[in-house]
């Protein structure tokens, strides 16, 4: 961390270049399952119409009964592909974040709007059934630079190296040498022999801070489902 702890309120640098996507695209829900049924309810409704309009032709007792036990088996099928479409329907609705959470992907995410150490920030997420935000990927870590108003403010975020110095862990057990990482330029440098917690600062860059430091705020991630 540099070692001017003071900070004041600026846009971020829009030098930085990350993929540019729109809103929508971070709150997508899982609907392609339900059309696909759907999609297959309409394919075997066309088939039962071929199979009445090829084989009544033929006419006699024993192809009507043939058509009427085919008939019967795909109104079946439908009947079991509608229930399908409306489970997973209700399981979408479900689904989705409650309200001042944010969605994006397969979790939600809420932004504390008090300022705390680290601890108490996820004490905070853990009452809500959330832990402290971890982040694994490069658009996970853009949308969280939206999401945070693009201001130069600090954010806690579920990484620290208070177990054993030098050693970072995500919360959740995510290996942390395999995975993403968005450090500020010459950071963690663990200042001063004294900062285990990581947040998120200028640029949403990460950056290490004392752990017991009182002016972050917290970003809590719980899983869809």
């Amino acid at each position: 961390m540099d070692p001017d702890s003071s900070f004041t309120h600026k846009r971020f640098d829009t030098s930085i270049t990350l993929p540019d996507r729109g809103w929508n695209y971070y709150r997508k829900k899982p609907m392609f399952l339900t059309y696909g049924l759907m999609a297959l309810s309409y394919i075997l409704i066309l088939a039962l119409f071929i199979i009445v309009l090829s084989k009544s032709s033929s006419g006699g007792p024993k192809v009507n009964t043939n058509i009427q036990a085919e008939i019967s088996a795909l109104k079946k099928n439908i009947s079991d592909l509608t229930s399908k479409c409306n489970t997973l329907e209700q399981t979408s609705a479900k689904a989705s974040c409650e309200k001042n959470w944010i969605q994006f992907e397969g979790s939600c995410y809420y932004i504390h709007s008090r300022k705390s150490n680290w601890m108490n920030a996820r004490s905070v997420c853990k009452t809500k059934g959330s832990d402290l935000v971890v982040i694994t990927s490069e658009e996970e870590q853009h949308f969280l630079m939206i999401n945070t108003n693009g201001k130069d403010q600090r954010f806690w975020i579920g990484l620290h190296d208070m177990d054993d110095e030098g050693t970072w862990t995500w919360v959740d057990g995510t290996d942390y040498e395999k995975s993403y990482k968005f450090w500020k330029k010459g950071e963690p440098n663990d200042y001063d022999s004294n900062e285990d917690c990581a947040h998120l600062w200028r640029n949403g860059e990460w950056n290490d801070v004392h752990c017991t430091y009182n002016d972050c705020y917290a970003i809590c991630e719980k899983k869809l489902g």
